[in-house]
């Protein structure tokens, strides 16, 4: 009788938490227009929050350090805004020249398809699909032009709940102490855990996707390629997103490349060899062992928090998915009722590692036994030399989501 009461409790609270969880995120989905630009601004204080220390160490007064940092967010936004105006305004005088190349490499495919197939005559990819290209384009990057009066309205609503976080930011842990005096500590830990976990998520991923923004911006002034400091800065953007991020903004600059150079093959070589030898390198080299295993997120937890936070927010929600995910990992690590929630979504790899630690101490002892009973004496590997081989470049386990081993 009591199993089945618990086993009917654990339902209740099962199917509870489904429905609290759907419905939080329906709430989210319909408050877009305010809640997109006030996590965006939490995630820019955070962005900041290794700054503000270092100014804080430095005993600057707290009066300059917010007014330099809002300088320097308000100068951010309003680079911004001049290279999406220009960008757009660029774009718009380069389409009739695109429309043309992307005329004459169709031509160009279709006659060397047509050596390997037999084609009727005048076949073209382009009249599969009746589109007035030039038509479409123009009026893309038009509206995205009419667009940036609402760009502008969001990067307000962030500067200004930005600034508040600012002036709040050290009273946040002292009214969180005052109004719960016994729970009070293991939030304020939370919240310092979650401040230095992000921040330097987002400093590392920052300084990762100016580098690749960088070297695409390199790799097209030295293969001559179109608007340079575009690609760069579509790759600075596009990297914030794992995975499928690089793989857009790499399958786009070979795209375009395709068709200013076509048929000069070399140089679309060059521009591929380049910018994907820059992903793998910087993303799947450099980025792994700066990062390290920090955000103890499993990928596939990632691929999902991608699907899910576009679903809700869009674009929008695609950037700040994997911090947000983040956030939430460690608020379940937290919280006793939740903490199935958060080993659920992490890596895994410490448990992988606790089980091989296991295996070896279970084979080391298993082996003094056999040595015991045969007489044997010979030297061999400790067990704490074999379980350290085993933890060597472990970062962090479930239970520490933040810190070091």
């Amino acid at each position: 009788m009591a199993e089945k009461s618990s086993s009917s409790s654990t339902s209740i609270r099962t199917s509870l938490a489904i429905i609290v969880t759907i419905a939080i995120l329906f709430v989210l989905k319909v408050s877009r227009d305010v809640a997109v630009p006030l996590v965006f601004s939490f995630f820019c204080f955070l962005l900041f929050s290794p700054l503000l220390r270092r100014l804080d160490k430095l005993h600057i007064p707290a009066f300059i350090s917010v007014t330099f940092v809002m300088a320097l967010l308000l100068f951010i936004f309003v680079l911004a805004g001049w290279f999406l105006v220009m960008t757009v305004d660029s774009l718009i005088r380069l389409v009739p020249f695109y429309a043309d190349k992307v005329v004459s490499l169709d031509r160009l495919l279709s006659a060397k398809l047509s050596s390997f197939v037999e084609l009727p005559e005048g076949t073209s990819f382009l009249a599969v699909m009746p589109v007035n290209w030039s038509s479409l384009a123009i009026s893309s990057l038009t509206s995205i032009s009419n667009k940036f009066f609402a760009f502008t309205n969001v990067a307000t609503i962030v500067y200004i709940f930005f600034l508040f976080l600012l002036l709040e930011r050290q009273s946040i842990i002292p009214k969180v102490l005052a109004a719960a005096p016994k729970g009070g500590m293991r939030v304020a830990v939370m919240f310092e855990r979650i401040t230095r976990q992000v921040s330097k998520y987002l400093l590392l991923k920052a300084v990762i996707s100016a580098f690749t923004g960088l070297f695409f911006f390199l790799t097209a002034v030295l293969t001559g390629l179109d608007l340079p400091l575009l690609w760069g800065v579509l790759a600075f953007i596009f990297n914030f997103i794992p995975s499928i991020g690089s793989i857009i903004v790499t399958t786009l600059v070979i795209i375009m490349a395709l068709i200013q150079f076509a048929p000069v093959w070399s140089a679309v070589a060059w521009v591929a060899l380049l910018t994907i030898s820059t992903q793998m390198i910087l993303g799947n080299i450099i980025d792994p062992r700066l990062q390290g295993g920090q955000l103890n997120l499993s990928p596939f937890v990632i691929l999902v928090s991608l699907s899910v936070w576009g679903f809700i927010w869009g674009m929008p929600g695609m950037f700040i998915a994997v911090p947000l995910t983040s956030v939430l990992q460690i608020i379940c690590a937290n919280v006793k009722g939740l903490r199935p929630v958060a080993i659920l979504i992490s890596s895994g790899k410490s448990y992988q590692r606790d089980n091989a630690r296991q295996q070896v101490i279970d084979r080391y002892l298993r082996r003094q036994e056999k040595r015991k009973r045969s007489g044997q004496s010979f030297e061999e590997p400790s067990v704490e030399e074999e379980v350290e081989e085993i933890y060597q470049g472990d970062f962090i386990l479930p239970e520490n989501f933040g810190e070091k081993r």
